[in-house]
């Protein structure tokens, strides 16, 4: 009998707990998966959310590339028309340059033209002038040749007449243009060696001034000639300063 009473009551139990758990934890069991089943609704959707990013981004990343290289042949072809365009400047610049030279010529030959004109000489006719003026250039110089020729042979004469005439005081005439320097100076005998001699002109008896830094020093009287030296005499009453080596000579 007690068996039956404890059997009964477990029954009664068991059903109490089918009861609690279909009316209670029935109840919060369907709250879980409800909400498991939204998280992985919620879940998914991020997925395919994320993998949509992901998708967009590389697109834009192959955009953002395709810009970049598109930038840099912008740059190149930039630069190259940069180039180009510098080039063309300077062809132009050295295209005006030309253009002013053109003018400039055109304008002599015009000028030099009218100069002919002017003239009145037929074109055909200035070569012939030309050449004219050629041989009379070349007369003119020869003629200027023999007459340097002739006034040293005058002068080798009137030096010789000189002589004959007043052998003692005849002061020969040295060349114009005839320059030396001193080389040795003895100030106990008042004498001096000078680089020039008788290949330059110099003739004994002739007479040079010495100059310093363009001032006259002294004057000196020629006592013997070489070929290339000759030493003189310093003259008396003309050494206004000691005369030194290094010092100028040249044609009194």
């Amino acid at each position: 009998m007690l068996l039956r009473v404890l059997l009964i009551v477990t029954i009664l139990i068991g059903i109490g707990a089918i009861a609690v758990s279909q009316f209670v934890v029935r109840p919060h069991i369907q709250t879980i998966i409800d909400a498991r089943e939204k998280n992985l609704k919620d879940y998914q959707n991020e997925q395919r959310a994320h993998t949509k990013t992901k998708t967009e981004l590389k697109g834009t990343k192959e955009k953002l590339a395709q810009t970049e290289k598109n930038l840099e042949d912008t740059k190149t072809q930039l630069a190259a028309a940069n180039t180009k365009a510098a080039d063309q400047e300077k062809r132009a610049n050295a295209l005006d340059q030309e253009l002013v030279k053109t003018k400039q010529t055109l304008g002599t030959a015009q000028a030099e033209l009218a100069a002919w004109a002017a003239l009145g000489i037929p074109v055909d006719q200035v070569k012939n002038v030309i050449a004219e003026a050629k041989n009379l250039r070349v007369a003119t110089e020869a003629l200027e040749e023999e007459k340097k020729i002739l006034m040293a042979t005058i002068k080798k004469q009137q030096a010789k007449i000189d002589q004959y005439e007043s052998p003692e005081d005849a002061v020969p005439i040295l060349p114009a243009n005839l320059r030396g320097t001193v080389l040795v100076v003895d100030p106990k005998y008042d004498f001096v060696v000078l680089d020039i001699g008788a290949n330059k002109g110099v003739e004994p008896k002739g007479v040079l001034i010495v100059s310093h830094d363009g001032s006259l020093v002294a004057k000196v009287k020629v006592a013997s000639v070489q070929p290339d030296r000759s030493i003189a005499n310093i003259m008396p009453g003309w050494k206004l300063k000691p005369v030194r080596e290094g010092d100028l000579v040249l044609t009194n």
